[in-house]
């Protein structure tokens, strides 16, 4: 009994020295390796190191280039909205200059003709209905000489273009949907008038032709012309081709 008691005894005491040789020899090998791999490990952490500062270099060199597209992007829409508010402003002022220039030929032949008055036609709108080919037109008449005497006449309103014919000139009679057919002079001040016609078949419009035709010689007879171009949508005003 005793025997074995001694035996397991002496085998603990082995596994224990076993194990501690082994633990040892592991230290051991951990410690070796360490030290082998040291060199190794600090390029590795300097590598790291340099790749975090490439990519923070990377990172501030993109959010520069953001900076500069947003700038840049910027520059070109301030740069368009300021050539669009120009090209309005250069539009507007030779409409203005356009509008003087007939506003100063009517003051010419008034002082010419002496103590006469004329009409101006203003503000011509023709849209387009659903209908094919069928149109209506707004337009205003004005007195050109403040305070004159009511004015009274007729309105020649023409359409001109070509068929297959050749150039032709079409009045508000010579339609027979046009309503009204007639379009008398009345105003003191101004006058609106509006109408509607549908073109004939194979008729290519090119312009709209307005006269003005008093009833006696207190006004000055006078025609524009303008362009024909006719919206589907909100009526837009039509510029003067043409003084009278």
């Amino acid at each position: 009994m005793k025997r074995v008691s001694y035996r397991l005894l002496a085998g603990g005491v082995y596994a224990v020295v076993l194990a501690a040789a082994f633990w040892a020899g592991f230290e051991l090998g951990q410690d070796r390796v360490t030290s082998l791999m040291q060199p190794d490990l600090a390029a590795l952490e300097a590598e790291r190191l340099d790749l975090a500062a490439q990519r923070d270099a990377l990172r501030g060199e993109l959010a520069a280039a953001l900076r500069e597209q947003v700038i840049s992007e910027r520059s070109r829409q301030i740069d368009r909205e300021t050539a669009r508010a120009l090209t309005e402003q250069l539009k507007e002022a030779q409409d203005a200059r356009l509008d003087l220039s007939r506003e100063l030929s009517y003051l010419k032949r008034l002082v010419q003709d002496g103590n006469r008055g004329a009409i101006r036609v203003q503000d011509l709108r023709i849209v387009a209905e659903e209908v094919p080919a069928a149109f209506r037109y707004t337009f205003t008449l004005t007195q050109v000489v403040p305070g004159f005497a009511e004015s009274t006449g007729h309105i020649r309103f023409e359409l001109e273009g070509r068929n297959p014919s050749g150039v032709l000139t079409l009045s508000l009679e010579d339609l027979p949907s046009a309503e009204p057919q007639t379009l008398p002079i009345a105003l003191e001040y101004l006058q609106s008038l509006s109408g509607s016609f549908t073109l004939p078949e194979d008729f290519v419009p090119s312009a709209v032709l307005i006269g003005i035709e008093p009833s006696d010689d207190r006004l000055i007879p006078t025609s524009e012309s303008f362009p024909w171009a006719p919206t589907t949508e909100a009526p837009i005003g039509l510029l003067p081709a043409a003084l009278p």
